[in-house]
């Protein structure tokens, strides 16, 4: 399961999730947060590539979306081998409840695959 911030798209972040569904040979859950009802332009290019390589994905965009939603779907759903974000950094603020750390009760692993210097706090 990828899962994206707008403001947050990062191409690396992208082509991991690519690489290690294709290495699972896995289909891939896209979970978005975006203001509008579409995810943002900078995914586009990566959405028509998994398009043209006949690719199967998901892709659902939402307004919010705390970590603990993505833990809770990802551990309810037994075919989510890995979780793909751009960076642990940040979700606070999307967190109702900055103090704990639901990344820790992930049932799978998470991966963290944005470049080091466009974290964002």
């Amino acid at each position: 399961m990828l899962a994206v911030r707008e403001g947050h798209v990062d191409p690396r972040l992208l082509t991991s999730a690519l690489s290690l569904c294709r290495r699972l040979e896995a289909d891939l859950e896209i979970q978005v947060i975006a203001a509008g009802e579409t995810p943002p332009p900078e995914m586009d290019d990566f959405l028509d590539s998994l398009r043209e390589a006949g690719l199967p994905f998901s892709l659902d965009v939402k307004p919010s979306l705390r970590r603990r939603d993505l833990v809770d779907y990802a551990n309810a759903h037994e075919h989510i081998a890995a979780v793909v974000i751009d960076s642990r950094e940040g979700w606070e603020a999307l967190a109702q409840d900055r103090s704990s750390d639901p990344w820790k009760h992930l049932a799978c692993p998470l991966v963290t695959a944005a470049a080091h210097d466009k974290k964002q706090a």
